[in-house]
């Protein structure tokens, strides 16, 4: 659930390049239609290549060069769009990046490995992770792509050039899908292009992300027909008991946890439109005058700032959320909570790659007690297979501090690096 326009925070918010990127819009590659199959290319087009002297820049104007180190490769951010299938069946287009190390001059993993990178919670539709300048890409570009990892990172359903009509916030299976078939066009997508990758698949994601590749996870080792082998998995920050989080935040009404005026809403109207029971009346679960729009308000073109500063929605929970609505989610029987037990990852499986959760104990939004630890703790503990990484002590060192407003957003450099250097370097190492 991370809070992001990109990604929020002290560290991230500053991560803009400012040196020259040569860009081009050729339309590389168009085939399909609405009966091409899922995972397919339908287009492929280069947005710009960022030279590594850009990247360098951008990772140290952005105080992130201590988590990374000197770039190796240039990045060809690509844009692709595929077909995926929605919620409810049919097949929708959706866009991803795809960032390509090029014209490398070090040492990097040979041949290159996939990374498929689920981004945090947006409230902008028009998003696209394939730019230049989109804040949470350059952490992708300073900290995989340019040390020779192939990334691709969906835009999701609902978003940019997805024709669906909505997003399925927080969804298990859909998100599932939706990287699934992400994987599948990157790699048709480099095929055409003569590029070739190892065959190894590398899962990680931010906050709503971290979902979402725990869930492509989960998914993949459910159904040997989607012929995808996962490597290692590094989901970072998490909702992956979404249970655990909205009854926990209860406890904190009426402000509510950290940005929860806004995942609340997004994720119950998704939830409303997928099943269909969560309430009778939009009045029955928001309060008057928010009631009104709110369930086609998000994703849509206000961001996080502007959505409270226009008065879309209140900053506590308390001034939005109904006395029925907080009954019924703290009623296990109730609609709304079976649709979060549906959609919980912490039971009924285990990893069988190896798996590190990240995550900062101060974190203020997705709460790490109620979703990395129990997370954990519901997969059979920490192992050599299975690892536990807290990045606060990392964080506060840095001046970030424990359940700042920065904090959940800051995060992210922090944890995936962490990822890179303590799972994906040690899987991808020769034996």
């Amino acid at each position: 659930m991370i809070r992001v326009q990109s990604v929020s925070g002290r560290l991230t918010r500053r991560f803009v390049l400012t040196t020259a990127i040569s860009a081009a819009a050729a339309l590389l590659a168009a085939c399909g239609g609405s009966d091409a199959p899922r995972g397919s290319v339908l287009s492929n087009s280069v947005i710009a290549t960022v030279p590594k002297a850009a990247i360098d820049g951008a990772m140290a104007a952005a105080s992130l060069s201590p988590l990374t180190r000197p770039a190796v490769c240039d990045v060809v951010i690509r844009e692709i769009v595929y077909p995926t299938p929605g919620p409810k069946g049919g097949l929708f287009d959706v866009s991803a990046a795809l960032l390509v190390p090029t014209n490398c001059t070090g040492s990097v993993p040979s041949p290159m490995p996939l990374v498929a990178y689920n981004r945090g919670t947006e409230v902008k539709k028009s998003r696209a992770m394939a730019s230049a300048t989109d804040e949470e890409t350059g952490v992708l570009m300073g900290l995989l792509a340019a040390q020779g990892y192939a990334v691709v990172a969906t835009d999701y359903l609902g978003y940019n050039k997805s024709n669906h009509s909505y997003h399925p916030y927080l969804h298990a299976d859909s998100q599932a899908s939706t990287t699934v078939d992400s994987i599948r066009a990157a790699r048709g997508a480099m095929s055409a292009l003569g590029l070739s990758t190892s065959g190894r698949l590398l899962l990680t994601g931010y906050s709503q992300g971290g979902h979402a590749s725990l869930a492509t996870l989960k998914a993949i080792q459910a159904d040997t027909s989607l012929g995808l082998t996962v490597t290692a998995a590094g989901p970072m920050s998490g909702p992956y008991s979404l249970t655990n989080s909205f009854v926990t935040g209860l406890a904190f009404l009426p402000t509510g946890t950290g940005g929860s005026s806004i995942f609340t809403p997004l994720l119950v109207s998704a939830y409303q439109k997928v099943y269909g029971n969560l309430y009778s009346s939009v009045s029955d679960f928001y309060k008057a005058p928010y009631a009104t729009g709110i369930e086609d308000l998000l994703p849509g073109p206000l961001s996080f700032t502007e959505l409270y500063t226009n008065g879309k929605l209140p900053v506590n929970l308390g001034d939005l959320v109904t006395t029925g609505a907080i009954t019924s989610l703290g009623d296990a029987n109730s609609a709304i909570r079976k649709a979060l037990a549906a959609n919980d990852l912490v039971t009924g499986w285990a990893p069988a790659v190896p798996l590190m959760l990240c995550g900062g104990s101060g974190d203020p939004v997705v709460l790490y007690s109620a979703n990395t630890q129990a997370a954990m703790t519901a997969f059979g503990g920490a192992s050599a297979a299975r690892v536990e990484v807290d990045v606060n002590a990392a964080m506060n060192a840095a001046g970030i501090p424990s359940f700042s407003e920065s904090y959940h957003g800051s995060a992210l450099p922090f944890c995936l690096a962490a990822v890179r250097d303590g799972l994906f370097a040690n899987v991808l190492a020769p034996n």
